[in-house]
Order: C-alpha cells, then structure tokens, then sequence
C-alpha cells in the first residue's frame, strides 16, 4: 500500500499544496479507512481519485472522506483520411505577442468549466494560470503536435490543440475553445476541420478521441454531430481535501 496514493509532483509546485493521485479500476481494491489514514498521514492537501467504470459506493466515498466533483468521458470517431483530403489547414507552433495573448483570454474562458475552477483548495484564478499555461507549454514544448487557429481579422476567434499518438495511431485533442466574442459562427467545426485535414495529410491515424466533462453539455451534443458516438470509458473524479479545523 505504500504506493497507494501517488504523489503528484507537477501540480504539487505548481498550485503550492501537496496533491495526490489514485486510480482505482475495481472497488474491492480500494480499501476507504486505508486510504483515509494514509492521506491524513502522509499530510495531503488534495488527492484525486479516479474510479474507472461505474461510481463507488456511497458507503465508500463516506468513509473515504471524498467528495464526486466530475465526470469525465472520453468518446472516439472512427478516422478516415480519405473523407477530410479537401479540408485545408494553418498549422502552427509558434505565436506572435498579440495571438498568445488572444489564446490566453480563450484558455481562461474554457477554464471555467474545469473542476479545479471550483475546487476550494485551488479556485479560479490558480485554474485561469494552469490553463494558461498550457498555451505555454504547446509552444515551448511536445505536449501537443501545436496549434491550429480561426481568426477573424486580427483577433484569434478560436484554438484548437491537438497531440498525435503515432504509435496508437489516435489523435487526440488537448484543448479546444471559441472566444466568447465570437460564439455560434461554426468556429468549432472549421477547428475540427483543420484537425481532419491535417492528420489525413500528415499523420497516419485510425481514431480521434475527445474527453469532456458531463456537466459540459453543449460540448457533448457538439462533439456526437462531428461523429465521436462511441464512448471510450467513463473515469469518475472525486477529491479529498485535507480538513481544516
């Protein structure tokens, strides 16, 4: 068990508190009162835990101290290049001053519908930075293939990051926003588009995938127009937070 909880080391500096992780598949594998004491004992601020497949118990989540904050899918489309041949693309990975910040105002929109936005321990403003820094990170780094963009005149209307597993063959999306100056123009789809073509070009894949939250509703019935119909798996977020007194 003393690998039990996994200490998260990129989130624990970032956001200042000790932050854990645990992944459970099978409720028989998860003991509550374990859990509970080691998180207490080992001093944790948060701890996310993902449940794979169904809920735990609410017997379980008591006696664990957790609290269900999300639900996240990850749903998939069947690929074929072929179809997208037509769709043209701007591929990038690097930004002038005035486009960074333009992605910066999109990241902290799409931030808000992020559990850490309502998390006690982190809030908006420690969220609104980790989004932004995730713009920094595709730029600087190899967490996403980069960028693809809409812009209208000299505004960046909306972004679409993308990382490509060429050895799964699977492209997914890391991150995808629509200013909200610029909502309900068929942005999101010309973005998916550019996806499409640029993996039809460049890559050499067999499926998208997609993950949202359940509470994100219009992202959803966006997403099952676009063809990602199959669900992929169902991972249900809980927190513990350490308790003040």
């Amino acid at each position: 068990m003393d690998e039990f909880i996994e200490n998260v080391l990129w989130d624990t500096e970032f956001f200042g508190i000790k932050i854990g992780k645990t992944i459970v598949y099978d409720e028989s594998d998860f003991d509550p009162l374990v859990f509970y004491e080691k998180a207490i004992a080992q001093k944790y601020e948060l701890i996310y835990v993902f449940k794979y497949g169904t809920m735990f118990e609410q017997h379980t989540v008591n006696k664990a101290g957790l609290e269900l904050v999300d639900i996240m899918l990850t749903m998939s489309k069947k690929f074929i290049g072929s179809d997208y041949l037509d769709s043209r693309y701007e591929f990038r990975n690097k930004l002038t001053l005035k486009e960074l910040r333009d992605c910066y105002k999109i990241a902290e929109q799409i931030s808000a519908v992020s559990r850490f936005y309502y998390e006690p321990k982190i809030g908006p403003e420690k969220t609104k930075k980790l989004y932004k820094k995730w713009i920094d990170n595709t730029v600087i780094s190899d967490i996403s293939d980069g960028f693809f963009f809409i812009k209208i005149k000299d505004d960046v209307a909306g972004i679409n990051l993308i990382k490509t597993d060429d050895n799964k063959k699977i492209g997914f999306c890391s991150l995808i926003g629509v200013s909200n100056k610029y909502q309900r123009l068929g942005i999101g789809t010309k973005l998916w588009m550019q996806a499409f073509g640029y993996w039809a070009y460049e890559k050499e894949i067999n499926y998208c995938m997609v993950p949202f939250s359940i509470k994100n509703y219009k992202s959803i019935n966006f997403h099952l127009k676009l063809g990602f119909n199959k669900i992929e798996n169902i991972k249900y977020i809980y927190h513990f937070r350490k308790k003040e007194y």
